[in-house]
């Protein structure tokens, strides 16, 4: 190791003596790995707008779990006997154990008649936890507030209503406050949403809509990264199989496929693809170093002589230049990563002025792991030939050279 840090020392002061030659040298590394680190930069964070604009707008990142009403049985479809049920536990249970993973919901629906003063209106009733807002695509509390845990968790008689149900109140200047009846329970309207659906909608606690026990809601879990879904499935499923005696089986695990393999591989699509395209950059940045030790080489023939006559061994000299090889490469790989990440942002606000969609720049500390990897490849790869040359040198002829 002594041996080695001896040789980038001389490397450094070799290239402290030739600046602009190895510059202009490895400019080739220099703009190879620039252009990696702003791909990399630059592609992680359109993977990140990508995934914001889904979580927005789509359910790609959602899967949800149900028990099965009806099961085929020879062709015919019937109804389940001992239909298992996910309870209010449940999903707690598995919002606590994927919290840092995903958002969980825990939701039913049906079609029911309420009261609002003397008129009856047909509504659309929701029930579900207070996470509704991070589940549900395109929610919006337009007045008033979302119901909290702990009225959720003592079944508060609360309701949000939206737009299309505030048609049907007397006084839509006042709906805050305002009561409405569903068999005979009242229900204090605490705040009004925004849903895309044109009915009457209503949302209450899922613990007072599933009072009676009656109910078979559904979990809902929406993933920070659709590349966790398929092994959240299966740890899904497992849990499914030791908590309920039918196991998974009796549930519908029930998710977009399609989309979520097309996200997946279009996003490691791109980065293959401009990897492969910088990679060649970064190829023209190795034959430039190759280039510069054998220029060495030849410059350095005598004191290699020099070195071999008075007892250096041939591993020796390959050392020598195996660790300049890699010193340089490293060097460029540096000055490439400060150029490349100046570059992505002076580009990224670029991109915002002419954008909509908020782009930023996300630096992964495994770019910078990547930076120093290739360094240390390209230098082994392409020092390996001048390092084996200046090892060949007799050290008779090395010392006669002029």
């Amino acid at each position: 190791m002594t041996q080695f840090f001896n040789s980038a020392r001389i490397a450094i002061n070799n290239i402290r003596a030739n600046p602009l030659h190895t510059l202009l040298s490895t400019l080739g590394i220099i703009i190879g790995v620039a252009a990696l680190v702003g791909i990399l930069a630059l592609g992680d964070g359109l993977e990140k707008a990508a995934r914001d604009q889904l979580s927005k707008t789509t359910s790609v990142q959602s899967f949800t779990i149900s028990s099965n009403a009806r099961v085929m049985r020879n062709g015919i479809s019937v109804a389940v006997q001992n239909r298992p049920k996910l309870n209010y536990e449940h999903a707690r249970y598995i919002e606590a154990k994927y919290a840092e993973q995903a958002d969980v919901e825990y939701v039913a629906m049906r079609t029911i008649e309420a009261t609002v003063q003397d008129s009856s209106v047909g509504i659309f009733l929701h029930g579900s936890m207070e996470n509704a807002p991070l589940i549900i695509p395109d929610f919006e509390l337009k007045l008033g507030r979302m119901f909290s845990r702990e009225e959720v968790d003592t079944g508060a008689k609360l309701m949000l209503v939206n737009q299309h149900f505030m048609k049907n109140m007397p006084d839509s200047t006042k709906v805050i406050g305002e009561r409405v009846s569903i068999n005979a329970v009242k229900y204090s309207i605490i705040g009004v949403i925004d849903l895309p659906m044109e009915s009457p909608r209503a949302l209450i606690p899922i613990t007072t809509f599933d009072a009676n026990n009656s109910a078979y809601p559904s979990l809902t879990m929406k993933v920070d990264n659709v590349e966790q879904i398929p092994l959240i499935e299966e740890e899904i499923k497992s849990w499914l199989d030791d908590e309920f005696e039918q196991g998974a089986d009796a549930f519908s695990l029930i998710k977009d496929d399609y989309w979520v393999d097309q996200l997946s591989e279009g996003i490691l699509l791109f980065k293959l693809v401009m990897g492969a395209i910088t990679g060649i950059s970064v190829l023209v940045g190795g034959i430039g170093i190759m280039n510069v030790l054998l220029i060495s080489v030849t410059e350095r023939t005598k004191e290699i002589g020099i070195r071999k006559a008075t007892g250096a061994k041939s591993k020796d000299i390959v050392m020598q230049f195996m660790s300049e090889s890699i010193t340089i490469s490293m060097v460029g790989s540096i000055l490439g990563w400060m150029v490349g990440m100046l570059g992505v942002l002076i580009f990224v606000p670029l991109v915002n002025s002419l954008v909509n969609i908020e782009f930023s720049v996300v630096v992964n500390p495994l770019s910078v792991l990547i930076v120093l990897v290739l360094a240390v490849i390209i230098g082994v790869t392409f020092g390996t030939y001048p390092a084996w040359r200046a090892s060949r040198l007799d050290p008779i002829d090395a010392i006669r050279h002029e």
